[in-house]
């Protein structure tokens, strides 16, 4: 289940960052609302991936595939959708962006590791 939720997310993610700019409405509620967005977006993903079991190695601990998980699909992922922005219409590379979307796997992967009790929910 967990792995469809991810695989689902992540393309729902891709779409949308790697869509051309001009496709989507301009909605300004309040300040900000571009930074919560991709802040929660990878919170979302962060925390999805943590949990898939990508690696069948045995003597890979449980926290090894977590951080690698949390490297590839986190960090990674929200580096290079940023960057790739540079190259989609209407779309612009932003830093602030990238360190938001950072910030958010950070918390997406403690949100993993620090409360068990709701891993067991996307069992």
């Amino acid at each position: 289940m967990r792995l469809f939720l991810a695989l689902t997310w992540q393309i729902l993610l891709l779409w949308a960052m790697l869509s051309p700019g001009d496709r989507f409405p301009e909605v300004d509620v309040f300040d900000l609302q571009d930074k919560l967005i991709h802040w929660l977006v990878f919170v979302i993903q962060t925390y999805l991936w943590c949990g898939v079991k990508l690696v069948k190695k045995p003597s890979l601990a449980p926290s090894q595939r977590e951080n690698i998980n949390f490297l590839v699909f986190g960090l990674a992922m929200g580096i290079a959708l940023e960057y790739a922005q540079l190259f989609i219409p209407f779309r612009s590379f932003d830093y602030w962006d990238m360190i938001t979307n950072t910030v958010g796997c950070f918390s997406g992967f403690l949100i993993y590791r620090k409360w068990p009790s709701i891993k067991f929910i996307l069992e």
